[in-house]
This record gives structure tokens, C-alpha cells and sequence, in this order.
């Protein structure tokens, strides 16, 4: 019983000084921008619309044109995945883009 309660409390301490090396360390600003960067020139339905992200106190600010509304919310993602602690999306939608009416299928 009391070789268990060792065993226990062992690795309850070495839980508690390994977490916070575990923890993900915040992101520096530039961190944030470059990560954001790469990710946008490598999405391959991303990378020909021209996004650009500048990063300010953790938080990303994008800018741009996206061909179509799914474009500026993988947008949004790429930023919250790099770290980015709030994300202002300013992208707009391109006049071009024409929502696809769905087919109704018959009965």
C-alpha cells in the first residue's frame, strides 16, 4: 500500500513540473505574421488570392480578396491556428463570386 501511494504521488509531482514545459509557448508577434504567411502561400485554394495578415499585440488583422466566403473563413482558421489570440477579418468577397443555387431534386 505504501509503495502505491509513493508510486502515486511521484507521478503527481512529476506531472506538475513537466506541464508547464509541455504547455504551448505564446508566439511572438512575427512568429504569428510568418506562420500566417507560409500557411496562405502554401493552401493551395488560398494562395493565388493575395491575403496578407499583419500582427499586432497577438492578435491578426487580414486584408484582401477572397473569391468566395469559404476562402475568408479558412482564412480566419489559418490565423487562430498560428496562434493568433483574436483575428479582424477584413477580407472582402470578390463582386464576381455567384452563390450556387441548390438543385432541388424531385420526388
Amino acid at each position: 500500500m505504501r509503495r502505491t501511494v509513493l508510486i502515486v504521488c511521484q507521478f503527481v509531482f512529476g506531472a506538475i513540473l513537466i506541464a508547464p514545459a509541455i504547455a504551448e509557448r505564446v508566439k511572438s508577434d512575427p512568429e504569428i505574421r510568418q506562420c500566417i504567411s507560409e500557411r496562405f502561400s502554401n493552401s493551395p485554394g488560398i494562395k493565388d488570392q493575395g491575403f496578407s495578415a499583419v500582427v499586432s499585440n497577438g492578435g491578426a488583422t487580414l486584408t484582401g480578396t477572397a473569391k468566395n466566403p469559404g476562402s475568408k473563413g479558412a482564412a480566419t482558421q489559418i490565423a487562430k491556428k498560428c496562434g493568433a489570440t483574436t483575428v479582424t477579418n477584413n477580407i472582402t468577397i470578390s463582386p464576381d463570386y455567384k452563390p450556387v443555387k441548390p438543385v432541388k431534386k424531385e420526388m
